[in-house]
């Protein structure tokens, strides 16, 4: 996660961005992005969304804060362990990874790269998207170690390993 971590920084170094996270809360981890953008839009608002499954439908909030970098935050499979990041510009991500919201990604980087803003995708390794189920304990504690790193840099701070 390291090196996750470090791109993440390099990414977000001196930029305006927005986080935006996507994902169904109801279906155990792949509710990990919206559990980000919430925590995170508690602490920075208007830096970071829920958007669930529809990213699509939050682009104008999005474009409102003229942002530089949209990282999405989603359930990935990327073949890590449960809780590991991938980072990932979103055009290259259907070919490297497996996950539920391809389309609606697309849709909402065509436009937001329109307007100028970089479009990458924070994947979360997934355990479990059953339906009615919790987030798993490893996704959930990787989620928490995502949104801090996240809170630092949003906040202008270097992020350290």
């Amino acid at each position: 996660m390291d090196a996750a971590r470090n791109g993440i920084a390099g990414l977000l170094a001196g930029r305006r961005a927005v986080v935006v996270g996507v994902g169904n809360s109801l279906c155990a981890d792949d509710g990990a992005g919206p559990y980000v953008a919430r925590r995170l839009a508690a602490e920075h608002p208007g830096r970071a969304l829920d958007a669930g499954t529809v990213p699509e439908n939050h682009l104008g909030v999005v474009l409102e804060r003229a942002p530089e970098v949209v990282l999405f935050v989603d359930a990935v499979d990327h073949g890590g362990a449960p809780g590991d990041w991938c980072v990932v510009p979103v055009w290259e991500a259907e070919a490297r990874v497996s996950f539920t919201h391809a389309a609606s990604l697309r849709l909402a980087a065509t436009l937001l790269e329109s307007e100028g803003a970089a479009c990458w995708l924070v994947g979360i390794q997934p355990a479990c998207l059953e339906p009615g189920r919790a987030m798993g304990a490893a996704v959930r504690e990787s989620a928490d170690r995502l949104a801090a790193v996240l809170a630092r840099a949003l906040a202008g701070e270097p992020i350290h390993a």
